[in-house]
């Protein structure tokens, strides 16, 4: 339903930028409010025959909250699968879920209005004073403490609470 929303709205912005007047016999506002009037009926129109559902169970967001409150736990053993090109090369056992290397505990970011009306982003340091992005990946501690990344080309991986009975050999101790 939002794609026919959004859709309408796109012909909308269509119609009206494609339309301009001119001094020199552009199209006049006439057509452009025609074009404009046609357009909010065929919104209309999706809307009475395709109405937006009223939902009630809300499963997306139940299973977010129920993946946030499982993970909210000091020390929750987690078996972290690597995988290079599709190939599982073996597994660690860690204290805790993998955090996306592109996770931060500072804003990347900060606002700055520009005298034209627009806004644009000025990037901050990182809290250790560097600038930069990182590698796309996760890391992670292993249950004995050792500082684990897994990124690059090819990297992919699994990870659960409890094993998963795969034949691949244990990573680190």
């Amino acid at each position: 339903m939002k794609k026919l929303v959004v859709l309408s709205m796109v012909a909308a912005l269509i119609l009206g930028i494609g339309f301009t007047t001119s001094a020199q016999g552009g199209i006049d506002d006439e057509v452009r409010n025609e074009a404009n009037r046609q357009s909010a009926m065929a919104q209309e129109s999706a809307q009475t025959r395709v109405p937006i559902p009223q939902v009630n169970y809300f499963q997306e967001r139940r299973t977010v909250s129920k993946w946030v409150s499982h993970w909210d736990r000091p020390s929750a053993a987690c078996y972290v699968y690597l995988i290079s090109y599709g190939n599982i090369i073996g597994y660690y056992v860690s204290d805790g879920k993998p955090a996306s290397t592109g996770s931060f505990l500072t804003p990347e970011y900060r606002e700055e209005y520009v005298s034209n009306g627009g806004i644009r982003n000025i990037q901050l340091p990182d809290i250790d004073g560097t600038y930069g992005t990182n590698n796309q990946g996760i890391r992670f501690f292993t249950a004995s403490g050792i500082a684990v990344e897994w990124a690059g080309s090819g990297a992919s991986y699994i990870y659960s609470d409890v094993p998963i009975k795969l034949n691949v050999p244990l990573l680190g101790d």
